[in-house]
């Protein structure tokens, strides 16, 4: 099982609409607003490595996530 943490700043504003949609998102485990650098931190597993960047690519996708910082967990 793979595991990545995805960090994302969204426009301001929109932080609660794009936490409800990443949450409802297939490999999303856990999702959570953060005050910080970034605004919602988002736990992604998933069986192999193209199901995980399938999913980390639908977050990227969003309208109003404005960049992200994904950190693969290696052990």
């Amino acid at each position: 099982m793979l595991l990545a943490y995805v960090m994302m700043n969204t426009v301001p504003d929109k932080m609660e609409t794009v936490l409800e949609e990443i949450r409802e998102l297939n490999g999303v485990e856990e999702a959570y607003m953060l005050y910080g650098v970034y605004d919602i931190i988002a736990a992604v597993k998933a069986g192999n490595i193209e199901d995980l960047k399938a999913t980390i690519l639908k977050i990227r996708k969003k309208e109003y996530v404005s960049s992200t910082l994904t950190l693969l967990v290696v052990s």
